[in-house]
């Protein structure tokens, strides 16, 4: 019957809303009927109308500008302080119209004062209750969506098995065929051999040890200075708290790529890049810095940092911050994670 599923997602949150604005409408109409017989008919539908604004006013303030307050910042105490400026005004404004219709005169004010409130409070704590039920069906289907990510992935990696045994096996013979006639060869072989074995089996786990991602930059800068005979000015300075500690994988490897090949190593004998990691008992703290190229690198594009801030933003939600310096002549890029 549904396209998609937010499209049900959408018919389901307007359904609730509508019959729960047409139970307060309900409910209301038949306090006041009870209450205040003696008022017309006129009056009892102004005060369900009045009633009804104002408790949409409520509900639609809390859904669309305070959820951030309450699931990102998750600070409650700010959001009722501001409910409570909002019902007050609210409330002088009810007594307002009121007062201006002349329905206090013909009613008990401090009983539809008691009404106002209690609908209001209880309009509220359905705003709140809804938020919360969004929040949770939206955090479970992207569980679910990163689960089914996941198995694929997992089938994907499994069909691929074949062709890194393949590689590796034809690495080894080539690595035992240049042993002895070209040492530098072999012990270049090998270091590429460890380079891709690394990202092919051991970055497919969850988690991997902070000092694995260290050696996966090591042999990535030994490898690059392959490509060039001359001297290239690349530092790469860490300190370690616990070489047990953790850390998703592959996150700092795409930073010092593209400090590589958007600095002018290998052109210039002027380049640097600079590239500093260290930890304490609960953060990472990593910062590349390289100077830019003075002219438009045409051949060398890629989608830049972007995509592993979004695998940031799945893996280390509100518990990283990423900044970019971008000067002139250099750009520096520093990531904190909590771990």
């Amino acid at each position: 019957m549904f396209k998609s599923k937010h499209a049900l997602f959408f018919v389901k949150k307007t359904v609730f809303q509508l019959f729960y604005f047409l139970f307060i409408a309900t409910v209301y109409y038949e306090l006041v009927n009870s209450k205040f017989e003696s008022l017309p008919d006129f009056d009892k539908w102004v005060l369900v109308g009045q009633m009804l604004f104002f408790c949409l006013f409520v509900f639609i303030v809390n859904v669309k500008f305070f959820d951030k307050e309450l699931f990102v910042e998750k600070n409650i105490s700010k959001v009722l302080l501001k409910n409570a400026v909002m019902i007050s005004v609210i409330l002088g404004c009810l007594f307002y119209f009121d007062q201006y219709l002349s329905i206090n005169k013909a009613t008990d004010s401090r009983a539809l004062f008691f009404y106002h409130l209690l609908f209001l409070l209880f309009t509220l704590a359905a705003a709140l209750y809804y938020l919360d039920f969004i929040n949770y069906l939206q955090n479970k289907s992207a569980i679910f969506r990163l689960i089914k990510e996941k198995n694929k992935f997992e089938v994907d990696l499994l069909k691929s098995q074949f062709t890194p045994h393949f590689l590796f096996n034809t690495l080894n013979s080539i690595y035992s065929k240049c042993h002895t006639s070209s040492p530098e060869a072999a012990n270049m072989i090998f270091d590429l051999s460890n380079f891709m074995r690394y990202l092919i089996y051991d970055c497919s786990t969850h988690r991997v040890l902070i000092n694995k991602e260290v050696t996966l930059i090591q042999n990535f800068i030994k490898l690059y200075k392959l490509n060039y005979n001359a001297q290239i000015n690349i530092d790469f300075k860490h300190k370690l708290y616990d070489e047990n500690q953790r850390i998703a994988p592959m996150l700092l490897l795409n930073f010092v790529e593209n400090a590589f090949k958007h600095s002018q190593i290998g052109v210039s004998n002027e380049a640097y890049v600079i590239i500093e990691l260290a930890t304490d008992h609960e953060f990472l703290y990593f910062k590349t810095k390289n100077n830019k190229m003075s002219f438009p690198n045409k051949l060398e594009k890629g989608i830049g940092n972007q995509n592993t801030i979004n695998r940031l933003e799945l893996d280390y939600k509100d518990q990283y911050t990423f900044e970019v310096t971008d000067l002139k002549e250099s750009y520096e890029v520093y990531l904190n994670i909590r771990l």
